[in-house]
């Protein structure tokens, strides 16, 4: 080691290590911007600025009031107002459900390149610490859950899925039959459902137009006068275990 620097650290020895991050003109503005990930355009929204839309977006004491509990008056000390005039409840911003700003308010929490796409929890505890709306975790969750960047570069830790296990074949003709429902059909004659029942050997087929608010009990009247008075008794049904099937009608 040169002698000169016997002492010294290493960033006083090689000035070349002295490098800033931000300039003096950079530095204020990066202290309080937030980056948002947006897949058309990268958009940076000011704090301050953020702030602004929140309050002019907040309605009245009284009408919030109401939306956060029925119980509760504006006089309640659970609300307050911040030194920014921002209304809050129990200390926590009140955000309203109004032009995508609790999406900024997200994206600014788990998105931002100090953020660090952090999972549903510690996403929850950075947004509420500052920042409150009816059913925040539940929005977390949802936003975390679809986050493009954390599917893609974040391990599962669920236990692998198993392996699909093929039905065996049939018998005999009608031994099994699948059931199930085509939905959301345009309106005829009253019926807005079909009923799909498929004898799994032959692949033979019976459509029955139904309705959206059939029951487990009509379900098995429709069950007997089509399949049971033709083909008798199956020994296997296989079906997605709806309300219809689980109910009454086994």
């Amino acid at each position: 080691m040169h002698p000169k620097v016997k002492n010294k650290g290493s960033s006083e020895a090689d000035p070349q290590n002295h490098h800033p991050i931000f300039s003096s003109k950079q530095l204020p503005i990066a202290a309080k911007a937030t980056c948002l990930d947006d897949e058309t355009s990268n958009q940076v929204l000011d704090l301050t600025t953020l702030h602004q839309k929140i309050k002019s977006a907040t309605l009245s004491r009284l009408e919030y009031a109401k939306l956060m509990d029925p119980l509760s008056s504006p006089t309640d000390q659970r609300w307050s107002t911040n030194a920014e005039g921002l209304l809050c409840w129990e200390s926590h911003i009140l955000v309203p459900k109004a032009n995508e700003l609790r999406l900024h308010v997200l994206r600014a929490r788990h998105n931002h390149v100090l953020a660090g796409h952090f999972g549903q929890t510690r996403t929850f505890q950075s947004v509420h610490k500052d920042y409150f709306w009816l059913k925040l975790k539940e929005f977390i969750m949802d936003y975390v859950r679809s986050c493009n960047t954390c599917m893609r570069n974040k391990a599962r830790r669920h236990w692998p899925y198993g392996l699909l296990k093929q039905l065996p074949i049939p018998p005999q003709p009608w031994d099994s039959i699948s059931m199930d429902f085509i939905e959301q059909l345009p309106q005829s004659n009253s019926h807005t459902e079909i009923l799909v029942i498929v004898d799994r050997l032959t692949k033979q087929v019976i459509f029955i137009p139904t309705h959206q608010s059939i029951d487990a009990l009509e379900l098995a009247n429709l069950f007997i006068q089509h399949v049971f008075s033709k083909h008798g008794v199956p020994s296997h049904v296989t079906s997605d275990r709806g309300s219809e099937f689980v109910s009454r009608f086994f």
